[in-house]
C-alpha cells in the first residue's frame, strides 16, 4: 500500500508544473442552421420571437463567471424553450445541444426565472372584472368575457405561422365566458 501511495506522488510531482489544456467546444447557432419550421417544431416558436425573447431577457441572463465558459443567453432560452415545449428529460434536451444534464437545470431554472419577472412587470390582471367585461363586449362583441379560449380568425399577412394552434387552424387566445 505505500509503494502505491510513493508512485502517486511521484505521477502527481511530474504533472504539477504540466499545464491542463482547457477545452471549449465550438457552439453552432441553431437558429442559423435549422430551417424556420424545423426552429418552431423543436422550440414551439419562431426565429424572431426567440431573438425578441433573449433581447428582452439578456441584461438578466449574463452571469459573470470565474470557472469556464458560461452557457450564452440565447443557448439558454433554446435549452429552456426546448424542455418546456418537449417535456423531455434533462439528460435527452442536453445531448441535443452538447451540454450536461446539470447545465440544462441551471439554464431551466434561471430563465424562467427571468422570465417571471419579465411577465410580472409586463402582464397585469384587472381586479374590475364588470369593467373588462363591459370592454371586451365593446371592442369585439363577445358578451361576458373572463377565461381563455382560441378565438378562429383568418390567417395574418406577417408571422402568419404564430397563429397556428395546436389543433393546426388559425387562432387567437381570448378571454371568453362567465
Amino acid at each position: 500500500m505505500a509503494d502505491i501511495r510513493r508512485r502517486i506522488r511521484r505521477i502527481r510531482n511530474r504533472i504539477a508544473g504540466l499545464p491542463i489544456p482547457r477545452v471549449f467546444q465550438d457552439r453552432t447557432n441553431p437558429l442559423e442552421v435549422m430551417s424556420e419550421i424545423e426552429v418552431f417544431n423543436r422550440y414551439r416558436f419562431r426565429p424572431h420571437s426567440i431573438i425578441q425573447l433573449v433581447d428582452r431577457a439578456y441584461q438578466s441572463m449574463v452571469r459573470p463567471t470565474s470557472r469556464s465558459n458560461p452557457l450564452p443567453p440565447l443557448l439558454s432560452v433554446l435549452v429552456t424553450l426546448q424542455f418546456l415545449a418537449t417535456g423531455t428529460h434533462y439528460i435527452v434536451v442536453g445531448a441535443v445541444h452538447g451540454i450536461s444534464p446539470s447545465s440544462v437545470c441551471r439554464a431551466v431554472k434561471g430563465v424562467i426565472k427571468v422570465f417571471a419577472e419579465i411577465g410580472s412587470r409586463t402582464i397585469g390582471f384587472r381586479s374590475d372584472v364588470a369593467a373588462y367585461k363591459a370592454e371586451f363586449y365593446r371592442i369585439a362583441a363577445f358578451p361576458n368575457v373572463v377565461d381563455g379560449a382560441h378565438i378562429r380568425v383568418q390567417a395574418p399577412r406577417e408571422y402568419e405561422g404564430d397563429y397556428v394552434n395546436r389543433k393546426g387552424y388559425h387562432s387567437i387566445n381570448v378571454q371568453v365566458g362567465s
